[in-house]
């Protein structure tokens, strides 16, 4: 991850819109984390859990890495879990401790620390839960990042990483902008790789794990489309990268105009405002037993992100 991507800028005012994705995460997790003693027929499997309020043992340790402004770490603590959010941007880690001053009593204990998702500031099997939402699709060595992410999980332990899909609209939105600077070299990897069941299949090869995989949506909302073309061109990380180059060549409003098309073609809300249905990959790991090769269990292919969703997405909601 280049750390200098994620400087400065506002990441709230594009990324708050989504947040409440991670309520749906760390409630799938939580309840996936101690499943069912039966395995017979009819038996729920990590796949089944439904989405909901989470609840979480107040023993319970949840790490949340690439924590951003915090909203998976709020979530687990609001279930009453012990959770520490682990990011390498300051002004991230500064907006998420601010946000967690307003956990109640009774919630359970969250606190934020600077650290790298492929070195993990932590000894092995810390942790019953690790979560990522948005986050750790970002690091620059995905396979190193999800043998960290096993390293740090007990066995029995279970690992959650929610992920934009490639051909899904927040997949889109990197292809739109970069395009207007010619193609990049073979090979490049994406953050949206990690959308990917083949890529993940590849990265835990060989760990001790078992996963299923599923695609998910979220509803996103702005209060118009020229709100959240403003809000992404200003959003730290990858697209920012790019606008710089693109002001550099004198090309940067071609590529915000079709940014702006890109959101039109997509939206559904049906008055000034802007909403569109966004597809993620949820992962949902076991770790402890070997990996398997996987199968036609796999749901999240990316050419179905913009499949009819089986479940409607959840709305938007203020953090």
């Amino acid at each position: 991850m280049r750390t200098n991507e994620w400087h400065g800028g506002d990441y709230t005012a594009a990324g708050d819109a989504w947040a409440h994705a991670a309520d749906d995460v760390a409630a799938t997790a939580l309840a996936a984390l101690t499943p069912p003693a039966s395995t017979g027929p009819g038996t729920r499997t990590t796949a089944d859990v439904p989405q909901g309020t989470a609840t979480a043992r107040s023993t319970t340790r949840v790490l949340d890495v690439g924590t951003g402004s915090g909203p998976a770490a709020l979530a687990a603590a609001r279930a009453g879990a012990r959770v520490i959010g682990v990011d390498l941007e300051p002004g991230l880690l500064r907006t998420a401790r601010s946000r967690a001053r307003g956990l109640a009593p009774d919630d359970g204990t969250v606190r934020f620390v600077a650290g790298d998702a492929l070195a993990l500031p932590f000894p092995a099997d810390s942790f019953d839960l690790a979560l990522s939402t948005f986050g750790v699709m970002f690091a620059p060595e995905p396979a190193k990042a999800c043998a960290e992410l096993v390293r740090v999980t007990r066995p029995g332990g279970l690992i959650a990483v929610a992920s934009w899909t490639p051909s899904g609209i927040m997949g889109r939105i990197a292809p739109t902008v970069r395009r207007h600077l010619g193609p990049e070299p073979e090979g490049t990897p994406s953050p949206t790789d990690w959308g990917d069941p083949a890529r993940i299949s590849s990265w835990f090869a060989g760990l001790p794990v078992t996963f299923d995989t599923r695609v998910e949506r979220v509803r996103v909302r702005y209060p118009s489309l020229s709100h959240a073309v403003a809000a992404f061109e200003n959003k730290p990380g990858p697209l920012r990268r790019h606008r710089a180059a693109l002001e550099a060549a004198h090309r940067w409003q071609h590529a915000r105009a079709d940014l702006a098309a890109l959101f039109a073609l997509h939206n559904r809300s049906g008055d000034d405002t802007l909403a569109f249905d966004a597809p993620y990959l949820l992962l949902l790991a076991r770790v402890g037993t070997p990996a398997r090769t996987p199968t036609a269990r796999l749901t999240g292919r990316p050419d179905a992100a913009d499949l009819p969703a089986a479940r409607a997405p959840r709305g938007s909601r203020a953090h």
